[in-house]
């Protein structure tokens, strides 16, 4: 019996669109995917919650069609995304001020070595 995430817990929005998304790990190892928050009936993946409370996600394949026990379908949210990162135009990135180096004339003396010009 497929169940349903938390309505809130571990939501976040996406920064092209601001949909809700959650992140999850997988399909492939060290992978992150962005998830629909919501489930859908069309999704292509399965997800579910680790025993840490971490958000896990594998492929439906013909071996596995369907959602097993505690997971449900989603959709990876890059198929679904409405914001195309070309057509806004992003902020320019603020230029780096820093003050400039100078350098010292002459170089102290060294420690045990005299004062100066002695």
């Amino acid at each position: 019996m497929p169940t349903t995430p938390h309505p809130r817990r571990g939501v976040t929005t996406c920064n092209r669109c601001g949909a809700q998304i959650r992140w999850a790990s997988g399909p492939l190892p060290g992978q992150r995917t962005p998830l629909n928050a919501l489930p859908s009936p069309v999704g292509g993946l399965a997800a579910h919650t680790n025993g840490l409370g971490g958000l896990v996600v594998r492929e439906l394949t013909p071996d596995r069609p369907e959602p097993e026990h505690l997971e449900w379908k989603a959709v990876a949210h890059w198929t679904s995304c409405t914001g195309n990162a070309g057509s806004r135009p992003s902020p320019p990135a603020a230029p780096v001020r820093r003050p400039a180096r100078r350098r010292p004339t002459s170089q102290p003396p060294l420690w045990g070595q005299g004062g100066w010009g002695r």
